[in-house]
């Protein structure tokens, strides 16, 4: 994963203050990450991942915490799913389709998993997400279309190198 251009750093009191007004508590390689990286856009020839079961996948921008929406984790919001799963779906990023990458941020064995919600894509026969907190039916819905690309960001990040149809 190359970068063409990245936010400024981040500090610690900086991501606290984002965890507690969210109310939710950050994997700690993603904290790593915003401390040092604190996001950007990604190199389209170095951002390419294979998602086991269903597409490629290129990442065209990472978000961070910082002062412009546009590139701020602290400013994105997904209304489709209930106030519970707007609280613990984070999104990080998206792809030059306008498909977005979230980061499950629910306690246990789901924290940190990383999804894509892929729109234009068809439906999930079955869910593969946890429907865990879920509260209605539009949370079960939306659901259908969140992909599980990796069970954490470190091994979301491992996966991104250089598009092997480009060699």
């Amino acid at each position: 994963m190359k970068f063409v251009a990245t936010n400024s750093p981040t500090s610690s009191d900086e991501i606290k203050k984002f965890e507690r007004q969210r109310g939710i508590l950050l994997p700690q390689d993603y904290v790593s990450f915003l401390l040092q990286i604190n996001g950007g856009q990604l190199n389209p020839l170095e951002s390419y991942a294979l998602v086991p079961g269903w597409n490629s996948l290129e990442v065209q921008e990472l978000y961070g915490v910082t002062d412009d929406p546009s590139r701020s984790i602290t400013n994105h919001t997904f209304t489709n799913f209930s106030d519970f799963m707007h609280k613990v779906m984070l999104k990080i990023g998206y792809n030059p389709f306008g498909e977005t990458l979230f980061m499950d941020l629910r306690e246990g064995a789901n924290h940190g998993k990383i999804y894509i919600r892929a729109h234009n894509s068809s439906p999930n026969n079955q869910i593969l997400i946890d429907d865990t907190g879920f509260q209605d039916e539009d949370d079960y819905e939306e659901a259908q279309i969140f992909f599980p690309v990796a069970d954490s960001f470190s091994e979301f990040v491992a996966m991104l190198g250089p598009d092997p149809n480009e060699a």
